[in-house]
């Protein structure tokens, strides 16, 4: 893998577009919690125990690991953002995909940090089945919360050569920054090892947008 490097030029682009059929905004006001960083840092665990999880709770989260600090647009015309998650060039190519754990059936949802709020996405219901059970293979969701990563790559290939290593860093950072919010909210996750590639693709059918793997985050 070879270096990143700036390009002279930043390439325009359209970013994804996800299928959305209802939206729902979230919570954006929480209760501080007097928790010391250095307990936070220092008993982040990995737990495949997992319990059911209220949608306050999971908006605390998102919210908190996602906040936007900052939101600019670069030479192209693209918003680009600071958030309480680094990003290579403020790019943030990772979007988050949800499965809530109240539902009758799993369904995914996008999550946008702008507004704050959920997407449920318009996806075959066959496909959807392939996925969960593809993720499911590497640990059963039951009754936790899916956190999926989705990558649109465009995001980043279009300011820098050689990208790879860029978005997965970016992916990485955001995970750990989840699992550390979790923590805080005295939550347990568990990060996933596989990607369900094949799945995932399937799902949406679109180049430039890559699985990134994902946790599950439960009581």
């Amino acid at each position: 893998m070879e270096n990143p490097k700036p390009k002279k030029t930043i390439q325009e682009f359209v970013p994804f577009d996800y299928p959305i059929s209802s939206k729902k905004r979230l919570k954006r006001t929480f209760d501080k919690k007097e928790r010391d960083f250095l307990d936070v840092l220092l008993t982040r665990r990995s737990s495949a125990e997992l319990g059911s999880i209220s949608l306050d709770t999971i908006s605390e989260l998102l919210f908190l690991s996602n906040n936007i600090q900052q939101i600019d647009i670069d030479e192209s015309g693209y918003l680009i953002s600071k958030r309480t998650v680094p990003s290579a060039g403020g790019r943030h190519p990772v979007d988050i995909l949800i499965s809530l754990p109240s539902e009758d059936k799993r369904l995914l949802h996008y999550y946008n940090p702008i507004e704050h709020s959920l997407g449920e996405l318009s996806l075959s219901q066959e496909n959807l089945k392939h996925f969960f059970e593809d993720v499911n293979m590497n640990l059963p969701i039951d009754k936790g919360c899916l956190i999926w990563f989705a990558i649109q790559t465009n995001k980043t290939k279009t300011k820098y050569t050689n990208p790879e290593s860029l978005y997965w860093r970016d992916a990485g950072a955001l995970l750990y920054c989840l699992q550390l919010v979790a923590n805080y909210l005295n939550l347990k996750s568990c990060p996933l090892g596989g990607l369900a590639v094949s799945s995932f693709d399937q799902l949406f059918d679109v180049k430039n947008l890559l699985s990134g793997g994902g946790l599950l985050i439960g009581q």
